[in-house]
C-alpha cells in the first residue's frame, strides 16, 4: 500500500512539474492568454469569481431600464390623449 501511495505522489509531482514547465514555456514564447489551456476557466473564475453574475445583473438592469422607458412613453401618450 505504501508503494502505491509513493507512486501516486511521484506521478502527481511529475504532472505538476510538466504543467508548470509548459505554462512557463508558453509565457516565454509570448502566446496569448486566450490559448486553450485546461486551467483557463479556473484562472478566470479565480480572478473574477462573480463575472457571470455581474453580466446577468447588468443585462437585467438594461432590460429594466428599457421597460421603464417604454412604460413612461406609453403613459405620456395616454396623458396627451386626455
Amino acid at each position: 500500500m505504501g508503494w502505491v501511495i509513493l507512486g501516486l505522489l511521484a506521478l502527481f509531482l511529475v504532472v505538476l512539474n510538466l504543467s508548470l514547465f509548459t505554462a512557463w514555456r508558453d509565457k516565454k514564447k509570448g502566446r496569448d492568454k486566450d490559448s486553450n489551456s485546461p486551467f483557463q476557466g479556473l484562472e478566470q473564475s479565480i480572478r473574477k469569481p462573480w463575472k457571470k453574475e455581474d453580466e446577468m445583473l447588468s443585462e437585467l438592469a438594461r432590460r429594466a431600464a428599457e421597460l421603464r422607458r417604454k412604460s413612461d412613453s406609453s403613459q405620456d401618450s395616454k396623458d396627451d390623449s386626455k
